[in-house]
């Protein structure tokens, strides 16, 4: 592959980003002899100084270790803009990354893809919410495209896992470097449904200015990025920004307005993204055809009467005292009440009390 070996030096050096490589090949279409000048020759031909620099002494044998890696694996890929697996997404953005480094399923990248993101520390309802859309969303054949962190992101993955659906995870690392750490296991398994890429060198820690540079590809990659759950300042509405900065639809998905992981979402909206309260929504901002669902029956009555307490509980967290108080109940009433209830997937406990069970498990 032309300019691979030097692409990929260009890309292990320290202030090179894609801006500066685009201006270097328009200049030098073929790297190899820009690689032999010396300071003096480069900053002859318009070069800075400091850049020249970084160029003429930079030791080509540092990528040996790339192409080392390359051949550890079938399934491990560099992508640059020449190569015909390169999404053709992410070569509109502004920066798109110089080179891809890829360990997975190439054939992920070839169906319509959908970014979704969110909070790392979500409530129960928004990692049901990612969990939910992201399977019922793969079984339509779209890629789901997050950033394997806690979280939305995770539960986005999962879901789509689940489901036997393709999703990508783009990395804020080196591709060898998989963090969270506890999100190892789940990194092997996307690598073998999908895909995780990373524009950062082998061995690159998870230092902050990689993490926002991660998130452009998470949305540069996608026709559409959704948010669930977000704080107002918040890795993901950086991610949603970008999207528009691409030209790229945002969709949101409400919430309380208790919940402060919720006033993203809502600032989103105000400022015009897409309301979305069905996967049907989303399709339909996809244009991905689909027969309507027959609506869901509850696998639980909502009883009038104080048969059982569903009814006087919300979709966010109801303390015990606030059941007592609204279903004029005992303690012990309420409490062999939610037991059963619990038991039937109908509420689940969370710190400080119980919320009402969105979907069916």
């Amino acid at each position: 592959m032309m300019n691979l070996r030097f692409l990929l030096a260009l890309n292990r050096m320290n202030k090179v980003g894609p801006i500066t490589v685009a201006k270097l090949l328009k200049r030098w279409p073929d790297l190899e002899p820009m690689s032999q000048l010396t300071v003096k020759e480069l900053e002859g031909a318009g070069i800075p100084p400091a850049l020249a620099h970084t160029i003429s002494t930079f030791d080509l044998c540092e990528v040996d270790e790339d192409f080392e890696w390359l051949a550890q694996s079938p399934d491990n890929h560099f992508l640059t803009k020449n190569s015909p697996e390169y999404p053709d997404l992410l070569k509109e953005i502004a920066d798109p990354p110089v080179v891809l480094y890829a360990q997975g399923q190439l054939a992920s990248l070839k169906q319509p893809r959908l970014a979704v993101v969110g909070s790392r520390n979500p409530s129960h309802s928004g990692n049901d919410n990612a969990k939910h859309f992201a399977k019922e969303l793969s079984r339509h054949g779209i890629t789901i495209v997050s950033g394997l962190a806690l979280g939305i992101d995770a539960q986005a993955h999962i879901g789509t896992l689940e489901a036997g659906g393709s999703t990508i995870a783009v990395l804020g690392t080196g591709i060898d470097c998989i963090y969270p750490r506890r999100h190892w296991k789940l990194a092997e398994q996307i690598r073998e449904k999908g895909l995780l890429i990373s524009e950062f060198p082998l061995k690159s820690p998870p230092i902050a200015g990689h993490f926002p540079r991660r998130n452009r590809i998470i949305s540069g990659l996608s026709l559409c990025t959704l948010v669930i759950e977000a704080a107002i300042k918040s890795g993901s509405l950086i991610t949603a920004r970008m999207a528009l900065e691409q030209n790229r639809d945002v969709l949101a998905i409400p919430g309380s307005i208790h919940n402060p992981l919720a006033r993203g979402c809502h600032h989103l909206l105000q400022q015009g993204a897409k309301l979305v309260t069905s996967v049907n929504d989303v399709l339909d901002e996809l244009r991905i055809d689909y027969q309507t669902a027959t609506a869901r029956q509850s696998t639980f009555s909502l009883a009038s009467e104080n048969e059982n307490l569903v009814q006087f509980i919300g979709f966010e967290m109801t303390s015990i005292d606030k059941l007592i108080e609204r279903s004029g109940q005992s303690i012990e009433q309420v409490t062999g009440a939610l037991a059963k209830l619990e038991l039937n997937g109908a509420v689940v406990a969370v710190p400080g009390g119980y919320i009402r069970c969105e979907y069916e498990r």
